[in-house]
């Protein structure tokens, strides 16, 4: 049996006194009502209440983290925590056996993480609740739920603020037929969405690509998914992939030494694009290497290696315009001829700070002056010099200093047209790279 919880919550506020409904959120899946029946009454409205407020609020992920006898909430929106309360700890306990019992998991595991998804929708929205729950002392347990909104989808490299010039060398970097690509970040980076919009990048007419993937719901027009053999192995599957002569196999993330040493065995055959969890393009290349133990083969195995990461966009409805100091244009990189007026977060003038006057908040963006996220991207192109520093054992510093010299792109250059077309502002390239 489906059931759909909740249509409308209790009442709030609406400012002159009176009442409105509220509408909350719907789950969408099957679990024994009867046997959770206690759990229900005592948990299921505080849970849609949270989870409702989160996405009202444009959290990407909720948090309830018992600590002593109270929990405290918080969410994060655009990529920047957020306080959001504290709740009795007993109540987090019953909200996040809840949460488990929507997903799927086992209400009684405590001692164990667990990880599980349930369906949700929010008045015209759909989503996917990712749940995640973490033991913690006192036998109780940390509850972590991602949302992502499954009407918004993320499919082409410009969806995501890839430029034509950077489709265009990802095209150049995997046009060879051999070697690997690799996207590079840490989880929940991106760098799955960047990997895909790489892969639909390219021309899926002239190239036969196949993939030997979990592709969840994304969708590959023109890309075929390769049949695999339940009782073959990696290394199988790749030699029967290879005799079929594609020009690029899409894998799975490669999460360690032996998946990578199997790989490397075929890149004179094929092309390969997949994902690697670390800091950035860099540290990316210096993984493979080491996983390969080979410096040498590691080098002469990659193409190029891309990494993103998200900044903040000024809020439309209340961003202001500002003249810059030309000193300051021409120092990060901003024609001042070119460029007379950049935008940030609005400031209340001067005469109504000194009045002590309040002025009315930005609704669409909760006063923050930021609402959404956009793409910047690095990418590491392996040519000559960058191979054979890689294959002597060069650092993180020293690539990165020749990926500078050869005018590569990276996160700070990228960000800053996003600077200069009024899309984000200085403030926030600063918070985003301040490490």
């Amino acid at each position: 049996m489906i059931f759909k919880f909740g249509k409308k919550g209790k009442k709030a506020s609406g400012g002159q006194g009176d009442d409105v409904e509220v509408e909350l959120i719907r789950f969408q899946t099957e679990f024994d009502v009867k046997a959770n029946e206690k759990l229900v009454r005592v948990a299921i409205e505080p849970l849609k209440e949270l989870l409702t407020d989160g996405l009202t609020r444009r959290a990407e992920t909720i948090r309830v983290d018992p600590k002593g006898d109270r929990a405290t909430i918080g969410f994060l929106i655009d990529g920047v925590p957020v306080p959001a309360g504290r709740i009795p700890r007993q109540r987090a306990h019953a909200m996040t056996q809840m949460t488990k019992v929507l997903a799927g998991l086992n209400a009684g595991e405590r001692a164990q993480p667990q990880a599980g998804a349930v369906k949700a929708s929010l008045s015209d929205d759909e989503y996917e609740l990712q749940v995640f729950t973490q033991p913690v002392s006192g036998g109780v347990e940390r509850l972590t739920v991602h949302f992502r909104n499954l009407d918004e989808r993320l499919d082409k490299p410009e969806d995501i603020g890839m430029t034509v010039e950077l489709k265009t060398k990802i095209r150049d970097l995997t046009g060879s037929g051999q070697g690997l690509f690799l996207a590079c970040g840490p989880s929940r980076s991106g760098v799955t969405t960047t990997l895909y919009a790489s892969v639909r990048g390219l021309d899926a007419y002239l190239r036969d690509i196949q993939t030997i993937c979990f592709t969840e719901d994304r969708e590959l027009i023109n890309i075929t998914k390769f049949e695999v053999n339940p009782e073959d192995d990696l290394e199988e599957s790749l030699r029967r992939c290879v005799r079929v002569e594609p020009d690029v196999i899409l894998l799975d993330p490669v999460l360690d030494a032996d998946v990578a040493q199997v790989i490397v065995g075929f890149h004179d055959n094929v092309g390969f694009m997949t994902e690697i969890a670390a800091a950035d393009a860099v540290a990316g290349l210096l993984k493979w290497s080491e996983w390969i133990g080979d410096p040498a083969l590691a080098a002469a195995s990659l193409n190029g290696a891309i990494s993103q990461k998200l900044i903040r966009k000024l809020c439309n409805e209340c961003k202001e315009a500002y003249k810059p100091n030309p000193k300051l244009m021409k120092k990060i990189g901003l024609d001042p001829e070119e460029i007379s007026v950049l935008y940030r977060k609005a400031r209340p003038p001067e005469e109504v700070t000194q009045r002590g006057e309040e002025i009315e908040p930005c609704l669409p963006c909760n006063d923050t002056g930021y609402r959404g996220r956009v793409a910047v991207f690095e990418l590491i192109e392996v040519n000559e010099e960058i191979r054979q520093m890689i294959a002597s054992g060069a650092d993180a510093g020293q690539l990165k200093t020749q990926a500078r010299a050869a005018d590569m792109l990276t996160l700070q250059k990228d960000a800053m047209r996003h600077v200069a077309d009024g899309t984000t502002s200085l403030e926030e390239l600063q918070r985003a790279f301040k490490s």
